[in-house]
């Protein structure tokens, strides 16, 4: 279905472009170009994604709060430079915040990004996104997500994002750059709606792209991580995500076709395991113990099962070579390799 798109009436260049765009393009459709708030609630049922620039006096958070809970995305659009304007947008919790020097096709990749999921279209062919994810405690998401790739990367193509807001770890991990990152890649996927293979690190048969790390600038928003998974998904037979704790990645976890939940093979570790589980949404986890120590895997494996209500699909044992591997950037130890492989196999 085409995305149908509110714009608010500026006179800045950004909104008679995206107009003109709209009306050569069958990409999206606008339907109302709103003087007023009200002309906008009063068409509710039409609409999908408003379009508002910051410079309007009555596009305030609480405005913008109004539209959300109306079910509408939001994209505001500041003038270039205008930082306290963007603020007031991000305030209000627009999904996207754009400055109006932007380009009107990547302001059509912004729309795109935003509109709800129901109305995007189907990509064709699209490969599987698998998630791996634990409680907080350094389970060991990374070595997982990482040797379950590497893995599956000999039978098809694979990609591997690291896509742990919180704490990206992946490019220290295998000692690559810390650019190009997944800003980058988010960047280029607005811009053409497809991925950049500059923005896309090898390592052996792997492709990766790393966490982005950039204290200074604004945090990557849910669209923008979820425009580069479809993105990858539409080119690879499958995606494999290095999602972090539970909370920092929920909307992509929730959105993922499989999960792995790392669990720490220590008591806190269950504990940990059986809050998340109890409040789990999305798909159904395969739960994979890391760490175990020798002799204690069917107490642990019992522990797991009864405190969770999963049965792990891979007991993974504490092995000194696999701290070893990862101190000296390498790729995980084979029998680390091995043990992950088996979840795939049982999931």
């Amino acid at each position: 279905m085409t995305i149908r798109v509110a714009t608010v009436l500026s006179a800045r260049d950004w909104e008679p472009g995206l107009v003109a765009h709209a009306r050569d393009t069958a990409l999206l459709r606008v339907v109302l170009r709103a003087y007023q708030p009200s002309d906008i609630e009063a068409r509710a049922n039409e609409i999908d994604v408003v379009v508002a620039g910051g410079e309007i006096s009555w596009v305030t958070p609480r405005q913008i709060t109004t539209w959300r809970r109306l079910g509408f995305s939001v994209i505001g659009v500041y003038p270039h430079g205008d930082t306290p304007s963007a603020q007031l947008l991000e305030r209000g919790g627009a999904n996207e915040v754009v400055p109006d020097s932007i380009d009107v096709a990547a302001l059509v990749q912004a729309i795109r990004f935003v509109a709800p999921r129901s109305i995007q279209p189907v990509v064709q062919d699209r490969g599987t996104v698998t998630a791996v994810t634990g409680p907080k405690g350094a389970p060991g998401c990374t070595e997982v997500a990482l040797a379950y790739a590497s893995t599956r990367a000999r039978h098809a193509s694979v990609i591997l994002i690291d896509a742990d807001l919180d704490a990206p770890a992946l490019a220290v991990r295998l000692g690559l750059s810390a650019r190009p990152d997944l800003t980058d890649a988010a960047d280029a996927v607005r811009a053409t709606g497809t991925l950049d293979d500059q923005t896309i690190h090898r390592v052996g048969s792997l492709r990766l792209i790393t966490g982005s790390h950039r204290p200074n600038e604004a945090p990557l928003r849910d669209q923008m991580i979820s425009g580069v998974i479809e993105a990858a998904a539409a080119r690879f037979d499958e995606v494999v995500l290095d999602a972090g704790t539970v909370g920092s990645g929920t909307t992509i976890v929730e959105e993922a076709d499989a999960v792995f939940l790392v669990v720490d093979a220590s008591a806190v570790g269950v504990v940990r395991a059986a809050q998340v589980t109890s409040q789990w949404t999305g798909p159904q986890p395969s739960l994979i113990l890391n760490r175990v120590s020798r002799g204690a895997a069917a107490q642990v494996v019992d522990a797991a099962r009864r405190w969770t209500g999963l049965d792990p699909v891979a007991v993974v044992p504490e092995r000194r070579q696999v701290r070893r591997a990862a101190t000296e950037a390498r790729m995980p130890d084979k029998r680390f390799i091995r043990a992950v492989a088996s979840a795939g196999a049982r999931r």
